[in-house]
């Protein structure tokens, strides 16, 4: 049962991405799939509590395959372009494929089996999700319910309601975890296994749009030895799972920058708004794209390209909407007002400082991208190469500074938050910069000519 209900994840995902657009790469396809088809499955499991179905195995999977049917009815008018798409022939150009290629992919197969199987045979351990997000999604599979959970009632746990309470979450890696038990799961940390898996996949798919196979094979598994954000892959917590959607976000957005296709645009909207399902802080990469956008927008008067940015907040509107109708509520954080406290930025710009700089927690990422960026910077100032992404990357980074100086830390130190979350919220910048770092105008001339050297001919 757990794997019919992830193949229904696994084609929920791989219908939207079609009906967005028949044009993108069938390996795009497969890797959006997943990462795509469990953030909607737990969209939908909120809307049906929300409206009072019990969140059971056959109200779920019902659920499920309607919502297929549902997003496969408008196919009926794009018949003629499904037609086309089905029957055109499947073509490998061996010609761009090389021994270098083909080591890396093997080692990605290697590293990427070993963590995988990590991930699936030890069960949860790790504090974050044993006191949230797990425990949270095991309840709501035993009580069917995530708006009336008893660990939600105050007079059950008096701390519910206190600042930083998981309350207050967005519910989608809850509710993911919830849909596995449901379906008779042992452990919930097939999910994050999987985000990892079929997210390696689309990374290296959507950099196989814009540089040559040797160069997306070397990105990604620079990307992968990550030792951070590696180790945290086969966790179940939040952070991984969130930068997979959140980075692909930018980096759709980047190559829509790049060749104007609307079908990027749609999607990079579409999951920077589950990237704010995720997480809240989220909204700093929402942010970033809208000032960009923006700015693109208006300079070619193409307002238009504003909207689909606009709902990728659509999420955020709908949890706030759900906790508001039942109750779900924690001491808010946030502090709302104007102030200046010269010792508390001093604490985060030496605190963030540090974080950019540590090759143990994000190994060659930061460094690479930052050497990358002065190779090719006559270029990024005469032809604005790949200004768009930088600028989305330094904004964003620039807005999450901003709400760790506007939180009021009434449930821990501000120490403790730079050293251990901060530090995980940088784990969504780490495939932005390494998308940056090789399609920069040169490193992708330099990629081109070593193909051009190993190619089989």
């Amino acid at each position: 049962m757990v794997s019919f209900g992830i193949f229904l994840s696994f084609l929920t995902g791989f219908v939207t991405v079609n009906l967005i657009s028949l044009k993108f790469s069938l390996i795009e396809k497969l890797g959006l799939s997943f990462p795509i088809g469990i953030a909607l499955q737990t969209l939908l499991m909120l809307l049906m509590d929300a409206v009072g179905i019990p969140l059971t195995r056959v109200s779920i999977l019902v659920a499920s395959v309607l919502l297929i049917l549902s997003l496969s009815f408008p196919m009926i008018f794009r018949r003629k372009e499904l037609v086309q798409e089905i029957r055109k022939p499947v073509s490998f150009d061996f010609s761009s494929f090389n021994l270098v290629w083909l080591l890396f992919v093997l080692l990605i197969i290697i590293l990427e089996y070993m963590n995988f199987s990590r991930c699936v045979y030890f069960p949860t351990y790790d504090r974050d999700s044993l006191s949230g997000f797990d425990t949270i999604g095991y309840i709501i599979s035993q009580e069917h319910t995530l708006k009336g959970l008893s660990i939600f009632q105050g007079d059950y746990m008096p701390s519910i309601h206190r600042p930083g309470s998981y309350i207050t979450y967005t519910p989608m890696v809850q509710l993911s975890y919830a849909y596995v038990y449901l379906l008779g799961a042992p452990m919930s940390k097939l999910i994050p296994g999987l985000m990892y898996l079929f997210f390696l996949i689309a990374f290296y798919a959507v950099l196989c749009r814009v540089v040559n196979r040797t160069g997306a094979v070397i990105a990604t598994f620079f990307m992968l030895i990550t030792p951070d954000m590696l180790g945290f892959s086969s966790l179940s917590g939040t952070n991984v799972i969130h930068a997979v959607t959140a980075s692909l976000g930018v980096i759709y957005l980047a190559v829509w920058f790049r060749y104007r296709e609307r079908k990027d645009l749609y999607l990079a909207s579409l999951l920077l708004a589950l990237n704010i399902w995720i997480r809240t802080e989220g909204i700093v990469f929402i942010g970033a794209a809208l000032c960009v956008v923006s700015y693109d927008s208006f300079r070619r008067k193409q307002y238009k390209d504003l909207l689909p940015v606009l709902l990728s907040l659509s999420p955020a509107l709908l949890w706030s909407l759900f906790m508001k109708l039942n109750g779900l509520y924690a001491e808010g954080i946030a502090i709302v007002r104007l102030f200046w406290d010269g010792e508390k930025v001093e604490t985060i710009y030496n605190y963030m400082k540090n974080l950019y700089v540590n090759n143990y927690y994000y190994g060659w990422s930061f460094s690479a991208a930052l050497l990358s960026l002065l190779v090719n910077i006559r270029n990024v100032i005469k032809t604005r190469d790949n200004l768009r992404l930088l600028s989305m990357i330094l904004l964003a980074s620039l807005f999450y500074v901003i709400i760790l100086y506007q939180i009021d830390y009434k449930w821990d130190t501000i120490e403790n938050v730079l050293a251990y979350s901060a530090k995980r919220f940088l784990f969504c910048f780490v495939p932005c910069v390494w998308f940056f770092t090789v399609t920069n105008k040169i490193v992708m001339t330099g990629f081109d000519k070593l193909e051009k050297y190993l190619a089989l001919r």
